[in-house]
Parts: structure tokens; C-alpha cells; sequence
């Protein structure tokens, strides 16, 4: 078990996290998206090359999703938290991400 996941918290409502990173495998996304129902969050991730060909031949774009996260209400709501301070920090060292 290790305990070396840099930038994540390490104790959350007054609770020590253990982060243990010894099974993580790294996966490349260059988009993304969400949906929900009642029970859960469904965070899909996968990869577009619309930079290629012409004007006329990416009017469309084709995505291959390579993962799906499924996560409660209550992870997905902790996550979209973390995920604005993590913006805000990056914002203020790099500047204003563009979308």
C-alpha cells in the first residue's frame, strides 16, 4: 500500500485518507461527459481525433468511450468539489483555462 498520491487530500471531515495506489492504471481522455438517474452518476470517457482531414470531413465526430465511472450522488457531488478547487488552483498558477 502506499500513501504517495500527490495533490489528493489527505484528511477530509476530520478523517485520515490511506490512499492505496498500487492497482491504478492510468487511462488517456481527451473528452468526456455525464449523465444520471435517480441512484447514480455516470461519467463517460474516451477519445476524438477531429483534428484530422478536411472542414468538410469532420462535420461529424466520432468518440470511442473507453470507460464508464459509475458513482453515487454523494461521490459525484465530493468530486465536482474537488474538481473546482483543483481548477481554481491550476487557474491561478497556469491562467484561465479557455472552453
Amino acid at each position: 500500500m502506499t500513501d504517495k498520491v500527490e495533490g489528493a487530500p489527505r484528511v477530509l471531515n476530520d478523517k485520515t485518507i490511506n490512499w492505496d495506489d498500487s492497482e491504478m492504471q492510468s487511462v488517456y481522455a481527451n473528452i468526456g461527459t455525464a449523465t444520471a438517474n435517480r441512484e447514480e452518476f455516470f461519467l463517460l470517457f474516451g477519445t476524438h481525433q477531429h483534428w484530422r482531414g478536411t472542414a468538410e470531413e469532420t462535420t461529424s465526430v466520432d468518440v470511442k468511450l473507453g470507460n464508464r465511472i459509475v458513482m453515487s450522488p454523494f461521490a459525484a457531488k465530493r468530486l465536482a468539489v474537488i474538481l473546482t478547487q483543483s481548477i481554481s488552483a491550476y487557474e491561478s498558477q497556469f491562467g484561465k483555462i479557455e472552453t
